[in-house]
């Protein structure tokens, strides 16, 4: 039986922080896809199912509401992180958005995004082993 590694999605229109996040996800054994607007991105649950979706929730060519909408109408039923810089009304509005979506949103990690808040994200989610913990195995 093949085990298929964990899945994110990443949405961010700044290239370098999508590729941070992928770059992160990848030494964690996390395989990701980046996209910088909603269509594409909404588009690939077509092809692979993710885990986890990292949203920006400032996207310049379409909104993070955009994104959120389209997940909705595709069933999505994994975990949505949103990533914010700050602007707290448009924030309270996505997440009253994500909510009545029937989306999961975690709390928004704040931008700059650090490599350790991504790692904790993915280790409390159980997508990749905890490597601070030893090993309960028993041989």
């Amino acid at each position: 039986m093949k085990i298929t590694p964990p899945f994110a999605v990443i949405v961010d229109d700044e290239e370098a922080i999508g590729r941070f996040i992928a770059l992160v996800l990848a030494r964690l054994e996390v395989e990701s896809a980046t996209f910088q607007t909603a269509k594409p991105a909404i588009a690939s649950l077509d092809q692979r199912w993710p885990n986890i979706i990292f949203l920006d929730l400032a996207l310049e060519q379409s909104d993070a509401i955009d994104v959120l909408k389209g997940l909705s109408a595709k069933h999505y039923t994994g975990i949505v992180q949103l990533m914010s810089g700050g602007r707290l009304p448009l924030l309270e509005a996505v997440q009253r958005i994500g909510a009545r979506e029937g989306l999961l949103l975690r709390t928004p990690l704040q931008k700059p995004v650090r490599a350790e808040a991504i790692r904790e994200v993915i280790i409390s989610l159980g997508l990749t082993p905890d490597p601070r913990r030893p090993s309960t195995s028993t041989t």
